[in-house]
């Protein structure tokens, strides 16, 4: 039958899927998941309300408020925390960005063979290449954390993502000859 896909890329016609929220399956593969820690305990962490003690209801960033959010679990500093999420996220970012970069030259790739004369059939495997690629980098584009639940899990998506790229790319330029 047929396989979904969410929709078909304009340029290259490969079959495309989209994520949708993926913020709890990532989240599951981090630190904080084996470490019994749920969404809302930095999501909504506890405050007072006079007496009583009551799940914040303004679901936001921890970094918003670090205090309760974080300093209850990591005794160090604010700045120490900040510090280590902009890290964590920056390499997810710079990672994000080498994939992305490595997707576009596939696509330039099938365009170039496209435009040798290269068939829809011959295309097939680079194209199953950039739904691979572009899937991955979705994934962690749409997860909201900019990979912070799970970094390693992040890493290791958004290498699969720019290695499919690249195997895509190197397909389709062989065609283009």
């Amino acid at each position: 039958g047929e396989r979904f896909y969410d929709y078909k890329h304009k340029e290259s016609g490969a079959e495309i899927l989209k994520a949708q929220h993926p913020e709890f399956e990532l989240w599951s593969q981090g630190i904080h998941s084996r470490s019994g820690v749920a969404c809302a305990d930095c999501h909504m962490p506890y405050m007072r309300d006079g007496a009583s003690k009551v799940s914040d209801h303004w679901v936001r960033s921890p970094l918003l408020n670090v205090n309760r959010a974080c300093q209850t679990c990591h005794h160090i500093a604010e700045s120490e925390i900040l510090a280590r999420v902009d890290s964590i996220q920056q390499k997810n970012f710079d990672l994000l960005q080498r994939g992305g970069t490595a997707l576009m030259e596939l696509l330039d790739a099938v365009a170039v063979a496209k435009k040798a004369g290269a068939t829809d059939e011959q295309l097939k495997p680079a194209l199953e290449f950039q739904r691979q690629a572009q899937w991955r980098l979705d994934y962690i584009a749409a997860e909201n954390s900019m990979g912070f639940h799970a970094p390693q899990e992040a890493a290791r998506i958004l290498a699969e993502a720019a290695d499919y790229a690249r195997q895509g790319q190197v397909m389709a330029l062989k065609l283009a000859k």
